[in-house]
């Protein structure tokens, strides 16, 4: 797949985490159940916008590819 629409599929993706994050925390409260949720739509959005930054990276180095692709589990990344 193309860069530029790599871009546009993470960028789509960062939007809806956004989205649903906003709907939990659009009322006072996050309750027990929406914690996890809450949790996990932080993670994944953390690796996203790594994503994201490499991609752009790859884009304005003239790139076609990702030289490097991005680690599957970057948090267990020691230094």
């Amino acid at each position: 797949m193309e860069l530029k629409q790599q871009l546009v599929d993470v960028e789509a993706k960062i939007e809806a985490l956004e989205e649903e994050r906003r709907g939990i925390y659009s009322d006072s409260h996050v309750d027990d159940i929406e914690h996890p949720r809450l949790g996990a739509i932080n993670h994944e959005l953390e690796h996203l916008w790594d994503l994201r930054r490499r991609i752009e990276a790859a884009i304005a180095a003239g790139l076609s590819t990702l030289p490097v692709p991005p680690p599957e589990h970057p948090e267990q990344l020691i230094g």
